[in-house]
């Protein structure tokens, strides 16, 4: 018998994969360099849905454990996204229970808010670290993984439903 913390992981560890890999695939070559801020932030979006969904198994700890990973996978200096990731998990945790009863069309303002928060902790640390010129476009990137959110939130309460 399977143990019951263990139990159902393993959906969150698969789920959390795949968006790695969306975020690894690459635009075609004669698309223009602009179009990668239109691309959404699958793991966050990904991160944000587990942790609404079952916050006793995905939380701070994860999301930072999950941001040291992406750093590795994506190339960023490392920590980079680490505090991010805590603050969108922070951000999510505490407020779990008012936008678990939203409509999905007003959880994708609050998820494209609190997006917002992270594009900005993110260019302000890409300006501090890597010394880039701030790019204003980054912030298109919470606006399409909101225009995406009822379609990951979809996909994942179906797994969620049914293998965890």
């Amino acid at each position: 018998m399977a143990d019951p913390f263990v139990k159902g992981r393993w959906i969150i560890f698969v789920s959390l994969l795949l968006a790695m890999a969306l975020v690894l695939v690459p635009l075609p070559a004669s698309a223009p360099f602009e179009l990668n801020y239109l691309r959404p932030d699958w793991i966050a979006l990904v991160l944000i849905y587990w942790i609404l969904a079952v916050p006793e198994k995905v939380g701070v700890p994860a999301a930072f454990l999950l941001s040291l990973i992406t750093d590795l996978v994506v190339g960023t200096p490392f920590g980079f996204h680490g505090l991010s990731f805590v603050i969108l998990a922070a951000l999510a945790k505490s407020s779990y229970q008012q936008v678990r009863m939203l409509e999905i069309w007003q959880q994708s303002i609050l998820i494209a808010m609190a997006l917002m928060i992270v594009s900005g902790i993110q260019l302000l640390m890409m300006t501090l670290m890597l010394d880039r010129s701030s790019n204003l476009l980054q912030f298109m990137k919470p606006i399409t993984s909101a225009l995406f959110w009822p379609w990951v939130f979809l996909v994942l309460r179906f797994c969620r439903r049914r293998y965890l």
